[in-house]
């Protein structure tokens, strides 16, 4: 570490491409965790696995594969910290199966050091103030931690884009000046609404990312995309049988933070939005249900499946990418019972205003 000329402390930490011991030393740890999944005792055909332990071995997997295609890209930066996100990923659904296999308690998880991924799992939650921002709750390792306790103001934020809404200026986005446009905000909420004024979201650090959305209320909601310019993208109908919402969207590709308008039925729906990892996708094989748009993550084999329906307007199976992003579409069709063919495991946006489910035959 170094100190700055305003007093403050910052990391000297070398993320250049020329630093190869760092970055071997990522490799070598992409390369233990997959031998320890090659090395675990677990195997889904054993007596006693239960559904639970599929997904968790499932978990791990994806993880490790995660890592292998984050770090098998530029080898800069960006693509060090997305490899131990995903490692730290696996790791936790290791410890998720071998805590079901012992019959035991899921362990506790905290994510990775808010300053540094490399410090490892946090700690514990404390009270931080970044230069010229406004106090926010943070995870922290131990050592920093305790380097926040004895001089708050010695550790510069973290270099990564979700800081700077945290303290710096945010970055500009331009719509038209007749609509209100909010603060980028990691956790946006709002009472009702129109569509009148463009709400922004942060993006996360990590990608790809959902959008969770929900309501209090008992009402239709509608939520629409924006781009950069105002213009509309996507239409999500979240809710049609006058429950309460709760959907997963995935999140557009955007640099800072992604735009969006809420149009609700009534007045008084407070309504929530806030990002998520790839993590809160429920995995099914055989058979999964819902109301309104979700995201669900197939885990079985290309098979005949059944979508079944009852709502209003069209329902919608898409098939998404690796980085959630619209591949084909899969079934689509009015309330009733649909047949169709699914092209294997993967994620999945069910595009709905009803109840839904899905299955294998």
């Amino acid at each position: 570490m170094r100190r700055e000329g305003d007093g403050r402390l910052r990391r000297l930490w070398s993320w250049r491409t020329r630093d190869e011991s760092a970055l071997a030393a990522i490799e070598a740890e992409i390369t233990a965790f997959g031998e320890a999944l090659n090395a675990h005792s677990f195997h889904p055909g054993q007596p006693g696995a239960t559904e639970a332990m599929h997904a968790e071995l499932a978990r791990a997997l994806d993880a490790y594969e995660q890592a292998t295609r984050d770090f098998g890209g530029g080898r800069n930066r960006a693509d060090a910290l997305d490899a131990l996100r995903a490692l730290d990923e696996g790791r936790h659904a290791l410890a998720c199966l071998d805590a079901l296999l012992a019959g035991g308690p899921l362990p506790e998880r905290m994510p990775l050091c808010f300053f540094d991924a490399r410090h490892g799992r946090a700690v514990r939650q404390v009270r931080w103030v970044p230069p010229g921002g406004i106090a926010r709750d943070i995870a922290v390792c131990s050592a920093d931690a305790v380097r926040l306790a004895e001089s708050p103001s010695l550790i510069a934020p973290r270099p990564e884009p979700v800081s700077r809404f945290s303290g710096a200026q945010p970055r500009t986005v331009k719509f038209p000046r007749t609509t209100p446009v909010s603060v980028p905000q990691e956790r946006v909420s709002g009472k009702g609404s129109s569509g009148e004024q463009m709400q922004q979201l942060a993006m996360p650090s990590y990608r790809p990312a959902l959008m969770v959305f929900s309501t209090n209320e008992r009402a239709p909601v509608d939520l629409r995309f924006e781009d950069r310019k105002g213009r509309s993208s996507r239409l999500y109908r979240l809710a049609g049988d006058g429950s309460a919402v709760t959907a997963r969207i995935p999140l557009p590709e955007a640099k800072g933070a992604v735009a969006f308008r809420v149009f609700a039925a009534g007045g008084r729906e407070t309504w929530t939005a806030a990002p998520a990892p790839l993590r809160e996708v429920p995995r099914f094989h055989d058979e999964i249900n819902g109301t309104g748009s979700d995201v669900v993550h197939y885990r079985g084999e290309p098979v005949p499946g059944v979508l079944r329906y009852q709502g209003p307007s069209v329902i919608q199976l898409e098939a998404l990418d690796d980085r959630l992003a619209y591949r084909v579409t899969v079934a689509k069709g009015s309330s009733g019972e649909h047949t169709f063919q699914w092209p294997g495991r993967g994620y999945y946006q069910v595009r709905s205003a009803g109840a839904w489910s899905l299955s294998t035959m």
